[in-house]
């Protein structure tokens, strides 16, 4: 399932619109809420995301990548998701420095597969760099990975 997945990623990367944008997206999330297991088992206690976006036109992006669990086990899968930003920025925090909102969710293949809302903020640092500042509820049928409640921070590039 796992080499499919990567096949899609590579075959959507290589044959994107001129009219959209493709960006390397490194993210970092930590626990904020960790549910004990009933069974002892391991929990997510951190989660090192790396994946290619494609932005459309219209505010649509598209992500797909590897994911780390870091912290009490190591485990890595493929992840996939969607997000939709605003289109116009919400505020702006400092001068030059526009601030999106955006709604998104996805999924992770780790042991059990892992879907995911999430919303946050994505905030223009450059003409070519964004800053993603994010929450996630991870849900599964694990429990492993059920209950989460991620913070997260990313850099597109």
């Amino acid at each position: 399932m796992k080499p499919l997945f990567f096949a899609i990623l590579v075959l959507v990367s290589t044959n994107v619109l001129a009219e959209g944008q493709v960006a390397s997206l490194v993210n970092f999330e930590s626990t904020a809420i960790r549910p004990d297991t009933e069974n002892g088992n391991s929990n997510v206690t951190s989660i090192l995301n790396t994946a290619m976006e494609y932005t459309t036109p219209s505010n649509v992006s598209f992500y797909g990548g590897f994911s780390f669990i870091l912290g009490e086990d190591f485990e890595s899968a493929v992840t996939a998701g969607s997000r939709f930003y605003s289109s116009t920025p919400a505020f702006q925090v400092f001068p030059g420095l526009p601030m999106w909102s955006f709604i998104g969710g996805g999924i992770s293949f780790f042991d059990k597969a892992v879907y995911y809302p999430e919303a946050g903020f994505r905030i223009a640092t450059s003409d070519t760099s964004r800053l993603d500042v994010y929450i996630k509820i991870l849900n599964s049928s694990s429990d492993v990975y059920n209950e989460h409640f991620m913070i997260g921070a990313g850099l597109t590039f």
